[in-house]
């Protein structure tokens, strides 16, 4: 009687261990990615897998708004803190990024920005994405601008 209570116990326990496991599912994969402005053109956008993943590659247009700015100084340097949303609209649909960057003078008519960036919310193949990274940026004398984001993203 003692070892069948014992062995229905450990078929219990086994039972119920082995049912939440397959609860959980499979973990969700992270890409790592890269999206860059197009050459001449900061106002489109390359989204470039480094990685296998749930995104292909991708390109459209990307437009920034909405955000507020401030200024700080840190050890006697001047620092314009932006955090637009930045949203990039591909042929597989939006991605809306929420991007926070930390621009300064890097002389010379240059100024250098780094941050980073987490997805707020997308559409078509981007509907259930996640994911955040860091990015840069440049402007030049010209007001031209370049930037690149990298970082990972995932299906939710």
């Amino acid at each position: 009687m003692k070892t069948t209570l014992v062995a229905l116990a450990v078929a219990a326990v086994a039972a119920v261990t082995l049912s939440a496991v397959a609860a959980a599912g499979p973990a969700a994969k992270k890409q790592r990615v890269a999206i860059t402005a197009a050459k001449g053109n900061h106002n489109a956008f390359l989204l470039h897998p480094l990685q296998t993943g749930p995104v292909a590659r991708d390109s459209g247009s990307a437009t920034f708004c909405c955000w507020r700015e401030r200024v700080v100084t840190r050890d006697g340097q001047r620092i314009e803190i932006d955090d637009p949303l930045e949203t990039l609209t591909g042929k597989h649909g939006t991605l809306v990024l929420r991007v926070r960057i930390e621009w300064v003078n890097a002389g010379n008519g240059y100024t250098v920005g780094t941050g980073t960036w987490k997805v707020v919310r997308g559409t078509g193949a981007y509907k259930h994405i996640k994911g955040s990274g860091r990015t840069t940026g440049l402007w030049d004398a010209n007001d031209v601008l370049t930037w690149r984001s990298e970082g990972y993203l995932r299906r939710s």
